[in-house]
């Protein structure tokens, strides 16, 4: 007989893994192709962004934060932390950086006023969070299977 627990932590992390890959994937890649955006001006240019560190450099260092949550999610789907016999500590670390993504997002929201969005970088924020307390629960148990 099949231990349904045994085949729910993967799928839940499998199920993480390709959230974060899926968000971060289309979030990157869309802004390496089409470049900043013509509203980005608009939106940010009366703040002090526009000084420090300058648009294009703002908005660069948010592409370029993307693309390293994308690319940690892509190497933990190839290293298959899914698995119960691997520890997620890629994963982990992925789901810990887009704390941090998600942390710029929410800051130029409330720089804006756009309060609302803000709100729902928090709630991304907060999902991501509940997510790297059960990825860590997952490494602490791969951690244990690993020695």
């Amino acid at each position: 007989m099949v231990n349904v627990a045994s085949i729910l932590r993967p799928a839940a992390l499998l199920a993480i893994n390709l959230l974060l890959l899926m968000i971060w994937g289309f979030a990157s890649i869309s802004k390496l192709r089409d470049g900043m955006p013509a509203w980005f001006d608009g939106k940010f240019g009366k703040t002090f962004l526009a000084t420090f560190p300058g648009l294009p450099a703002t908005f660069w260092l948010l592409t370029i934060s993307e693309l390293l949550a994308f690319t940690l999610a892509l190497a933990a789907l190839v290293r298959i932390e899914f698995l119960r016999q691997r520890s997620a500590n890629i994963l982990a670390a992925t789901a810990a950086w887009s704390l941090f993504v998600f942390l710029q997002l929410g800051f130029g929201q409330w720089l804006t006023g756009e309060f609302n969005g803000a709100f729902q970088q928090f709630m991304y924020f907060c999902g991501t969070l509940l997510a790297l307390q059960f990825v860590q629960g997952s490494a602490e148990r791969g951690r244990r299977t690993d020695a």
